[in-house]
């Protein structure tokens, strides 16, 4: 869950989530192509990459221990999904957080979730490679969605594989009510909007409070 640091509610991973999953459908343009994976699998796999943590986790980002963080990608591991596809971008973007802190136990499911995609990969018709191109997409969604969810400032970017020129860094923005601005931009409309869930802290997760929180991404000029 994130702590917002604008006032006292919590946002579960499955929010931020859905958040990523809903940039994820609206990627590409002139600029930045999708990936060469089925796309709605792919979009499943993006909305579904902490989805491990159920609906309303209690696990503190940034704030947790490490062994309970990596009970919980454990977790995410050990679980899958029945599409191959999404199941391996959800798994690739696990890899992708264990590789940040290289420590013995985190290189050690970093093996075996190399050798669980390699099993699986045949299901999909795909290439690693396909996958790997399509994780940086995983990358700056995720992240989007992650900060968002503190609802602090902040500034960020992720370089993206365009799916044709090569990496592009791609610079987003996390402003007051919920604005953010991206620049260049990657998606196939001009302005993407929604909601997502936050919950009053106090009682939650035995109490549910909610707290409508939206959200609207569009260039750094809107």
């Amino acid at each position: 869950m994130f702590n917002s640091k604008l006032r006292p509610i919590v946002i579960p991973q499955y929010e931020h989530g859905r958040m990523a999953g809903e940039l994820a459908r609206h990627w590409g343009n002139n600029r930045f192509g999708r990936p060469n994976l089925e796309f709605d699998s792919f979009v499943s796999g993006v909305a579904l990459h902490d989805w491990h943590y159920g609906f309303g986790d209690t696990l503190p980002i940034l704030e947790a221990a490490e062994a309970d963080w990596l009970a919980m990608a454990r977790l995410g591991l050990d679980l899958r999904l029945h599409d191959a596809t999404a199941d391996l971008v959800a798994k690739l973007h696990l890899r992708r957080l264990l590789s940040y802190d290289p420590s013995p136990p985190r290189r050690a499911m970093m093996a075996e979730i190399d050798d669980y995609v390699a099993a699986r990969l045949p299901k999909t018709g795909q290439k690693l490679a396909d996958f790997e191109r399509a994780d940086s997409i995983t990358h700056f969604c995720d992240n989007v969605a992650f900060h968002f969810a503190f609802e602090a400032h902040f500034e960020g970017a992720v370089k993206v594989d365009s799916q044709g020129s090569g990496m592009i860094e791609i610079n987003y923005r996390i402003q007051p009510q919920g604005k953010v601005a991206v620049d260049p931009w990657p998606f196939s409309v001009p302005l993407i909007s929604g909601i997502i869930l936050g919950f009053q802290a106090e009682g939650y997760p035995q109490r549910l409070e909610p707290v409508i929180v939206p959200y609207r991404l569009g260039e750094p000029s809107y």
